[in-house]
């Protein structure tokens, strides 16, 4: 599987390691699983430095992105911290002026600087329980 997961409940803490070509569907069903799982408001680090670039990118990413900020305050988002190859930061900056108005999110070339910004980052509460 190109995207590999580990949950890490008591800290509300998810790392994600993408590896080799990712679909669109592929990203879109790790995001759908975080939704269904109840843990999109967790720490996120996710770690694409062995992922190759998508042809189908950066504009279905963004389009999967509004999508979810549209649900508001139904969704709320943890901070998300992306580490990338340092030859290829070509959309970073892009990619989250377009993605980071609900949350806090920053690039790293170093998963450990990623692991300590995100580790400063407060913990968000949970979405509330339908119906509690």
């Amino acid at each position: 599987m190109p995207i590999q997961v580990e949950v890490f409940h008591p800290n509300r803490f998810i790392l994600a390691v993408v590896r080799g070509s990712v679909t669109i569907e592929e990203y879109q069903t790790f995001l759908v699983d975080m939704v269904k799982a109840g843990i999109l408001h967790y720490r996120k680090l996710i770690d694409i430095t062995s992922a190759t670039p998508s042809a189908e990118g950066r504009a279905a990413l963004l389009a999967i992105d509004a999508r979810l900020r549209s649900h508001g305050d139904k969704i709320p988002r943890g901070p998300l911290a992306i580490v990338v190859d340092v030859e290829r930061t070509e959309n970073a900056q892009e990619f989250k002026s377009a993605t980071s108005a609900d949350r806090p999110m920053e690039f790293f070339f170093s998963i450990h600087a990623a692991r300590r910004w995100l580790n400063a980052q407060p913990v968000i509460e949970p979405p509330p329980k339908p119906g509690g």
